[in-house]
């Protein structure tokens, strides 16, 4: 038989129980008689009264020194949440204003092509179309690109197409909306072009490299390095004058030409719609 071992009971103390409540009599019976003797003129009385506020003052301090404390504690809390808010709304008006600037940026550069593209364009036109390039194509055609513009804006084949540097190619695929250009470097491009310090004609041909050349040079040719070629104007589709490019290598095998087009770069053109 197991005998279960009971818990020991313990029982409050009568003193500790009296000694409480005499305690709460105490500091009532001071409250009250702080508050008769603040009605009391006696000398006697008012320098007790002094004593105790005296004794009572350091209390006072100690005890409001965590309450400060916590509200200095909940004043920080609540700046560093404002400061958070205004700091999270310049953020986002910084990214805002980060893409207008690039925006900006963009439409300024854009602005800058379409001027420079303008004054280009040579004295003789009757009309000239701007386009956007959109595409670079393959196919049947190893340097050629789309323009977002065709037969209903004016474009036609054969017409010269050009950007702020100079001559790009020609139109030889037109749609209603769009146009497929032929770029100089294309094996198919054929330019007659005139080399300006010599004075000497011939023809650009494109050899699908980045140097297209010059054809039909007369033996005792004149051109060297570092001249200056243009459209001649021969054959009815260029107008004079445009710039094409830079001789760059002069031999007996061939006169390359670095043109002033880069085709990678090209983003606006004007096509011009040329009469003699």
């Amino acid at each position: 038989m197991v005998v279960k071992k009971s818990r020991p009971t313990y029982f409050p103390l009568p003193g500790k129980a009296w000694f409480h409540r005499a305690g709460l009599l105490l500091m009532a019976v001071s409250a009250l008689a702080l508050m008769v003797m603040s009605k009391t003129r006696n000398p006697g009385v008012e320098k007790l009264r002094g004593g105790i506020t005296d004794v009572m003052a350091p209390v006072l301090e100690t005890v409001a020194r965590p309450l400060d404390a916590l509200h200095d504690a909940g004043a920080w809390v609540t700046d560093m949440s404002r400061l958070r808010a205004e700091n999270t709304l310049l953020r986002n008006r910084n990214i805002q204003l980060l893409r207008w600037q690039a925006a900006a940026r963009d439409m300024e550069d854009e602005n800058r092509s379409l001027r420079a593209l303008l004054n280009v364009l040579p004295a003789e036109k009757n009309h000239y179309v701007t386009a956007r390039v959109v595409s670079d194509l393959g196919g049947p055609y190893v340097h050629s690109a789309l323009i977002d513009g065709g037969s209903a804006g004016g474009i036609r084949k054969d017409q010269a197409v050009i950007n702020e540097n100079g001559l790009v190619g020609r139109i030889v695929d037109v749609g209603a909306s769009s146009a497929r250009v032929l770029l100089l470097t294309d094996i198919n491009s054929r330019i007659p072009v005139i080399a300006e310090r010599a004075n000497e004609k011939s023809i650009l041909a494109g050899n699908n490299s980045a140097l297209p050349s010059l054809s039909y040079l007369s033996g005792d040719s004149r051109i060297s390095v570092g001249d200056r070629i243009v459209t001649s104007g021969d054959g009815g589709v260029f107008p004079k004058g445009i710039p094409v490019g830079i001789v760059t290598s002069v031999d007996k095998e061939a006169v390359s030409v670095q043109p002033f087009v880069d085709p990678s770069r090209v983003e606006y053109v004007s096509v011009i719609d040329y009469a003699f």
